[in-house]
């Protein structure tokens, strides 16, 4: 280990990556828009839904008619047409009639409100009596209550959600501008681990990390590219570090991130021209032996070998810095899903890290609690039971039963 690296703090990575830039622009149907992230602002051309429109079936008239009716002294009116959905009708009325309409219909020329027909009793044919009056605009949607023209519908940065290409679909608005998805290269490493198709020897692993964290790629909207895995060999580790970087805007490679002769990392890092060491090491458990590099705008990664670490700092980190990437304006919905969780057992912490503890949430009697799993960060399973984090902060020595702590959702 070079002595002039020393461990980072949490805050240090996220300060190193806050000038990281939202990748390039690119033009994408709504049909594929989802959960991508919006590069400029969408502006309406023109107003939603255009026209005047019942929410109701009833019957469409002028609200003044209608002043003074009761059940006990219903108001007549005369029925002097129906309105057809889809089309614009070829009738206006006058004082005293109304006209039959169903919901989304266009009102007719005359009208202003909507009576619903629960409030209606035909008396005899082309006669209806009204037993309730109604105010001027009631149950009518207004030509630009939905969305006015020049209006900024969506703004740059929006994580499309299905509501949202509705109202782009809407305004008919077919193709948007979203930034790139980030890709990530993934490279496993150590000459222990075999690919998931061999069958282990004694001392030997399958790989279990490209696809945990292929699995929180996508989950964050970036495209995994599977590297496979290499062995303890410098010019080998080199030569996929720099095939990951040419390719992918993140390199995430897991193991070899410890002390040892064989963990060549940090080696491969440094000769490669241009990076920048952001830290060997960070300051939270798991994840401690963790390497960052930085070359321009694009980052890369030694995780540790340990699945629970590489998640964790996944987790922490990763979520962050592909959110950035991806031009995402609300940080908070990349790297903030959490529900307030009551402790149910106390908890140790070391002082001078920030520990993320594995917890299973429980609902009962109107609450939910936290139970922590503990267990070491080889272990797979600690995060199979586990439904999320919660973390203890540097200066702290650890948490009481009966305290409320946020639970950051997997």
């Amino acid at each position: 280990m070079r002595s002039f690296f020393k461990v980072k703090t949490a805050e240090d990575i996220f300060e190193s990556l806050r000038d990281i830039k939202p990748l390039e622009a690119e033009s994408v149907t709504i049909t594929v828009a989802l959960s991508r992230i919006l590069a400029r602002d969408v502006i309406s051309s023109e107003d939603l839904p255009g026209f005047q429109r019942s929410t109701m079936d009833g019957y469409a008239l002028a609200a003044k008619d209608s002043f003074g009716a009761s059940e006990n002294l219903p108001t007549p009116l005369n029925i002097v047409g129906e309105v057809r959905m889809g089309e614009i009708p070829r009738f206006g009325l006058h004082r005293g009639e109304c006209a039959r309409i169903s919901t989304g219909g266009m009102l007719p020329k005359g009208a202003d409100a909507v009576v619903m027909v629960e409030y209606s009793q035909m008396v005899e044919d082309g006669i209806v009596e009204i037993s309730r009056p109604v105010s001027p605009l009631e149950n009518v949607i207004l030509p630009d209550d939905d969305v006015k023209r020049r209006q900024v519908v969506l703004r740059k940065g929006t994580l499309l959600r299905p509501q949202d290409l509705g109202i782009l679909a809407g305004l008919g608005i077919s193709v948007v501008d979203v930034f790139s998805k980030p890709r990530a290269a993934i490279i496993s490493t150590g000459e222990e681990i075999v690919d998931i198709s061999q069958k282990p020897r004694v001392g030997q692993m399958r790989d279990i990390n490209s696809y945990t964290l292929g699995g929180l790629c996508i989950k964050s909207g970036v495209e995994p590219l599977y590297l496979g895995i290499v062995r303890d060999r410098f010019e080998d580790l080199k030569l996929l570090i720099e095939k990951g970087i040419s390719q992918a805007d993140v390199v995430l490679l897991s193991g070899g991130s410890s002390v040892g002769v064989k963990d060549f990392t940090l080696d491969a890092f440094l000769s490669l021209d241009g990076v920048e060491m952001l830290a060997h090491g960070v300051s939270i458990s798991p994840g401690k032996p963790t390497i960052i590099a930085r070359k321009g705008n694009k980052t890369l990664w030694g995780l540790p070998g340990h699945p629970v670490s590489a998640m964790i700092i996944f987790d922490v980190f990763l979520r962050y810095l592909f959110g950035r990437l991806s031009g995402l304006s609300n940080l908070t919905e990349y790297n903030d899903h959490a529900i307030e969780a009551e402790l149910d057992r106390n908890i140790e912490s070391a002082t001078g890290r920030e520990d993320y503890i594995r917890v299973k949430l429980t609902h009962m009697e109107g609450k939910w609690l936290a139970t922590p799993i503990l267990g070491k960060s080889g272990l797979i399973s600690t995060m199979v039971e586990a439904d999320g984090i919660i973390k203890i902060g540097m200066n702290n020595e650890g948490l009481y039963k009966g305290e409320m702590v946020k639970v950051r959702l997997f």
